[in-house]
């Protein structure tokens, strides 16, 4: 099982991200977990983010996501909305629960993301 892990940006190389990432491996001991901050550096996400993104998105088998701040960012949405929209399962990691989402994920835009990133960047 491939299971991409679709977070937050500032998380990235945190505590905070090694937490999560050990209770999805915990959850999900057989799966391989895809970490999109592992992609920093690829030509094609430098080019193209999101679209990056959501190809990882298609070829993996399950998404789990978290919360930034206690809100959903744009990319995050979109990766879990992308997922829905392709019939795959999406969790939300929600403190130490992971909740099914069946429905599409509301989320911030991408202005309002980047006001709550300011500062990270």
């Amino acid at each position: 099982m491939i299971l991409y892990y679709a977070h937050a940006m500032p998380i990235y190389r945190t505590l905070a991200e090694k937490r999560e990432l050990r209770q999805i491996r915990s959850k999900f001991p057989r799966a391989r977990v895809v970490n999109p901050a592992k992609c920093q550096n690829h030509p094609e996400k430098r080019r193209d983010k999101i679209g990056f993104c959501l190809r990882l998105v298609e070829n993996s088998d399950a998404v789990v996501f978290s919360k930034y701040q206690g809100k959903i960012t744009a990319g995050v949405g979109k990766e879990a909305n992308h997922a829905l929209r392709i019939g795959l399962p999406v969790y939300e990691l929600e403190g130490s629960l992971f909740k099914r989402r069946r429905g599409r994920v509301r989320h911030m835009s991408l202005k309002a993301t980047l006001q709550l990133y300011y500062g990270w960047y």
